[in-house]
């Protein structure tokens, strides 16, 4: 009859040396496999990282524009902060318009208008002129509204030219209420002066 054992016996058994080992075994070689692959994906992170580029932010930039045609010459400029405005002169008559879109209601809802022959001297309707937008901080207040843009124009027959200002009113344009009026003249000169030779010499 075989001999039985007893629990002591069995339990002392159980924690042999030798199953002790298998066990830390098998453990032991899970827990490499998980370190290795922990290891790999943080180096893939970080790999990845690296090789991401940094992302460039440019400035932003104040940029106006100004073509010229024989009949007419454009240009824009800003008005506010959040919108510009369309200068276009008509050659033939001498009609300088400044027009603007409202960004929330998507269409031109202010226009200023002059005319530019009176200022310039230009005998006769028809010039040849030359236009530009340019920066100006003029004084403003809720009665004399003024963009921080000029537009100068220029007649080349003559070389006289005049620069005007927007009394454009940014107030408006948050509630959506169409402006109109005249550009103001504020100046005008001449790139061809006369010069007085007695007051030179």
């Amino acid at each position: 009859m075989p001999e039985l054992k007893t629990t002591d016996e069995m339990s002392g058994l159980r924690r042999s040396p030798e199953n002790t080992c298998c066990g830390f075994r098998r453990y032991g070689g899970m827990a490499l496999v998980l370190v290795a692959v922990a290891s790999t994906c943080a180096a893939s992170y970080f790999a990845g990282r690296a090789a991401t580029p940094t992302p460039v932010v440019f400035p932003p930039i104040d940029a106006t524009a100004a073509v010229n045609s024989e009949n007419y010459s454009m240009a824009t400029g800003d008005v506010s902060e959040d919108a510009e405005g369309l200068f276009v002169l008509d050659h033939n008559s001498g009609l300088l318009q400044c027009s603007v879109i409202y960004p929330r209601a998507g269409r031109f809802m202010a226009s200023f208008t002059a005319q530019v022959g009176e200022a310039l001297a230009v005998g006769g309707k028809g010039g040849n002129y030359v236009m530009l937008t340019g920066r100006a901080d003029f004084p403003r207040s809720s009665s004399t509204p003024a963009a921080p843009s000029v537009v100068y124009v220029l007649d080349t027959a003559t070389g006289n030219y005049a620069c005007y200002g927007i009394p454009f009113n940014k107030v408006f344009v948050s509630s959506n209420r169409p402006q109109a009026g005249a550009l103001v003249l504020i100046a005008t000169g001449s790139a061809n002066p006369i010069l007085d030779r007695d007051a030179i010499r």
